[in-house]
């Protein structure tokens, strides 16, 4: 997304991660670069999501679906 510039297009960034959890993080500041308006601060899970991560991320889901409207 380096170089092009979106308008009115909103974004959230979400993943999993081993180590430091960084990736949410530097994909927010990259959107944020290319021009996307940020709804929230994005959703991480250490590795792979159990039951209560997998219901965090529906719900996340859901509120973003929600804030896009």
């Amino acid at each position: 997304i380096r170089g092009l510039k979106f308008r009115n297009k909103k974004a959230a960034s979400f993943g999993s991660y081993g180590w430091s959890g960084e990736s949410v993080k530097m994909l927010n500041e990259l959107a944020a670069k290319a021009g996307f308006e940020l709804v929230s601060e994005g959703i991480k899970t250490l590795w792979t999501p159990d039951e209560k991560g997998k219901a965090d991320c529906v719900d996340f889901g859901g509120k973003f679906a929600a804030d896009v409207k």
